[in-house]
C-alpha cells in the first residue's frame, strides 16, 4: 500500500526530465520569435526608407511637370487669348458638312 502512496524514484527524475525539456523547448521558441520579429522589423524599416525616396522623387517629377505645364500655358495665354476673341468676332459663313450641295 505505501508504494501507490509514493512515487518511485524514476517517476520523479522523468518528470523533471519532462518539465525542464518542456521549458528549454519553450525557451527556444521565444528566442527564435524575437528573431524573426527583429528580422521583420529590420525588412520594415528598409523598404519603408525605400518607399519614402520613391514618393520624394514621384512628387519632385509631379512638381516640375506642373511648372512647365504652368509657364507653357503663360507663354501662350496671350496668342490663345487673341485667337478666341477672333473666333467670336470674325464669323466665316460656311454649310454645315451634312447639309448636300443638292439641297442647298
Amino acid at each position: 500500500m505505501h508504494k501507490k502512496l509514493f512515487p518511485k524514484p524514476d517517476n520523479v527524475y522523468r518528470a523533471q526530465k519532462l518539465k525542464a525539456a518542456k521549458s528549454d523547448a519553450q525557451a527556444e521558441i521565444n528566442a527564435y520569435k524575437s528573431k524573426k520579429e527583429e528580422e521583420l522589423k529590420a525588412f520594415q524599416q528598409e523598404f519603408l526608407g525605400s518607399n519614402k525616396k520613391l514618393e520624394d522623387d514621384a512628387d519632385k517629377q509631379v512638381k516640375d511637370e506642373l511648372a512647365s505645364i504652368k509657364k507653357t500655358a503663360a507663354a501662350k495665354k496671350a496668342s490663345v487669348v487673341k485667337l478666341l476673341v477672333d473666333a467670336v468676332t470674325t464669323p466665316k459663313p460656311e454649310l454645315h458638312v451634312n447639309i448636300s450641295s443638292k439641297t442647298a
